[in-house]
């Protein structure tokens, strides 16, 4: 997307706050405004302390100083001078309402417009298919929404208040200028196509630079998100040297990136300082003969060299407007990147009121990387059918297709070939929450929120409902340790639920599978993680939890699935034997194989 595209879009989300924008910048303009007039007020000064002070000049600044030349006579006297100091005083006044105005509704509009655009982010990223997920690292996503969000707004209202800000000062500076000599402000127009030539130059270089800084800034935000949050295997394995030196490569790409923006930066400020300064130096000497030669009264000149001082800091933070531009434009092409990251493919229609919970694969394929068609398929034109009410058991070896399998049926990820009929029904003709809504799982690694007990167990029901938390519960046998914890069902499981077992993990996530109560339950390895204590509790629980619904378990356990109603042998991606417990035992084949060897090592 290019630079003023970007721009657009992003001065788009400031539209709806429109009239505070306005407000805004009409504060910013009129607190620079008053810087202007208050230094022209100098050559009044000066002209009224001289013996024979001349009149006060008029031309582009007439309303203002037309109203002082009456106030002031070419001599003025004791009872006119009280104009001067009551109208520095009204500008002073003028000037902190401004600025607080400016100054206040600029911070309003940064933070909102931040915030939406980091809504809109998350909103998105809630929305985001599987696919994107095992493409990104989770590092890189998070520095998207806390970094890049922020630096976005620095190409937005930022840019375009400093903008406004500098560009009213350099009129009314320029303006006052002509105002008070026309042939010395000449002198200060002679070097700008070569200042727009340095700015246009050194703005491709920073556009680069700032690109790469956010790359850069992601991959610190993935190692430190991997480093801190596998840390126990970092000290288990002794990784920590390898983790310095990733952390150590990864922060001076960082610095090396800085140092370049700040040395183009700088290099960009120092090359139009250098001219201006050439300039100062060539209209103060020019000044000074017009001065000796009377073509300017001493306040006309102090007015003059003031404005053009005056003068050098808006510049300067006009040629350094290009820094922060580019470095949130680089940041937008991030952040837009991820809005229009195209969301979960859900086109269906239907409605999923009623399911039985008949499942149905029909030749399903499945390939991860679609585009690679020479690496073997995760699924190769897999058929089952599983009856209402029925717990099918996947088994196999790792890579044997049992998760992918699994994955397809809440629609993670879409099938390459094939059909998934649910009650006779493609999956793909359901509208994805209410075929999700008819779905529960309960997996090995158990995802608990830093929230109550009781949030976690009714998570996604907006209005929870305490009786059915606590029948879940009592259920899924976790209701005693519960209420062992400080404050019960009102206590804060902590970042990860560090603080509960492993044990009491699972039983939380069966509670919160019990209280949705959908008709089909997928079981991903859930007690392979336990000691044997805690895996007869779970196990208990979940007998209950599958009692009456459609359930696949994929089980590494064998002695976990005996009593399932079938058991589903899977092998490189495709069905090699299904049957019953006994059945495969007697058949001798690949699960008998896999019983057996499981067997010996418990023994």
């Amino acid at each position: 997307m290019q630079s003023r595209q970007l721009y657009v879009r992003l001065l788009k989300e400031f539209l709806p706050y429109k009239w505070v924008a306005l407000v805004t910048l009409v504060g910013v303009g009129v607190a620079s405004l008053t810087d202007v007039l208050l230094i022209r007020q100098l050559q009044n000064v000066v002209d009224a302390v001289q013996p024979h002070g001349a009149a006060p000049q008029s031309g582009a600044l007439a309303v203002v100083h037309g109203w002082l030349d009456q106030l002031l006579p070419s001599k003025p006297g004791a009872a006119a001078l009280w104009a001067i100091p009551v109208l520095i005083m009204s500008l002073g006044v003028l000037r902190m309402v401004s600025t607080f105005a400016g100054d206040y509704g600029s911070a309003w509009l940064t933070q909102r417009v931040q915030a939406n655009v980091r809504e809109k982010m998350f909103g998105r990223v809630l929305r985001l298919p599987n696919r994107y997920f095992d493409q990104s690292s989770t590092g890189t996503t998070l520095s998207r929404i806390a970094f890049d969000a922020t630096q976005v707004t620095q190409a937005g209202l930022s840019v375009f208040t400093i903008a406004v800000r500098d560009t009213v000062a350099v009129i009314g500076f320029l303006s006052s200028l002509f105002d008070i000599d026309w042939k010395l402000a000449l002198f200060c127009l002679v070097l700008l196509p070569m200042v727009a030539l340095v700015v246009t130059l050194a703005a491709r270089r920073m556009r680069r630079l700032s690109s790469s800084a956010q790359h850069a800034m992601g991959e610190l935000t993935r190692v430190l998100d991997e480093s801190i949050g596998g840390q126990r295997v970092v000290k288990i394995f002794g990784g920590q040297p390898y983790e310095q030196k990733r952390f150590d490569a990864v922060v001076k790409l960082n610095r090396q990136l800085a140092v370049k923006h700040a040395s183009t930066a700088a290099m960009n400020s120092g090359l139009i300082m250098l001219m201006v300064a050439a300039t100062l130096s060539a209209v103060i000497y020019y000044a000074l003969l017009r001065a000796q030669a009377g073509a300017l009264t001493p306040g006309a000149f102090v007015a003059f060299i003031t404005c053009l001082m005056s003068m050098q800091g808006p510049i300067k933070n006009l040629t350094k407007l290009n820094e922060p531009l580019q470095r949130g434009l680089a940041a937008a092409e991030s952040v837009y990147g991820l809005i229009d990251a195209p969301m979960e493919a859900d086109t269906g229609t239907r409605g999923a009121d009623g399911v039985k919970g008949r499942i149905e694969l029909q030749a399903v394929g499945f390939r991860y990387n679609e585009d690679d068609t020479e690496a073997a398929p995760a699924l190769r034109s897999v058929s089952l059918d599983i009856a209402a009410g029925e717990t099918v058991a996947l088994v196999g070896g790792s890579g044997s297709g049992k998760t992918t399998l699994a994955s397809l049926l809440p629609r993670f990820y879409d099938v390459g070939s094939g059909r998934i009929l649910l009650d006779g029904v493609d999956l793909r003709e359901y509208r994805l929450p209410d075929l999700r809504s008819q779905i529960a799982l309960v997996s090995q690694d158990v995802v608990l929120f830093n929230d109550t007990l009781a949030a976690n167990i009714a998570y996604g029901d907006p209005a929870p409902d305490m009786a059915r938390i606590e029948a879940a519960a009592q259920a899924a046998y976790a209701h005693d340790f519960i209420m062992r914890q400080p404050q019960g069902y009102q206590t804060q499981v902590g970042e990860n639920a560090t603080r509960l077992s492993g044990g009491q993990r699972q039983r939380l996530a069966i509670a919160r599978a019990l209280y949705k109560d959908a008709p089909i339950l997928i079981l991903d390895e859930a007690t392979s993680a336990l000691d044997t204590e805690s895996e007869r509790q779970v196990q208990a629980a979940l007998e209950k939890l599958m009692a009456g619904r459609t359930t696949v378990v994929i089980a590494h356990r064998l002695s976990t699935i005996e009593n399932a109603d079938r058991i589903v042998v899977m092998a490189a991606g495709a069905i090699a034997e299904q049957g019953s417990h006994e059945a495969l035992l007697a058949k001798g084949g690949i699960y008998a194989r896999l019983y057996q060897t499981q067997k010996q090592l418990d023994q």
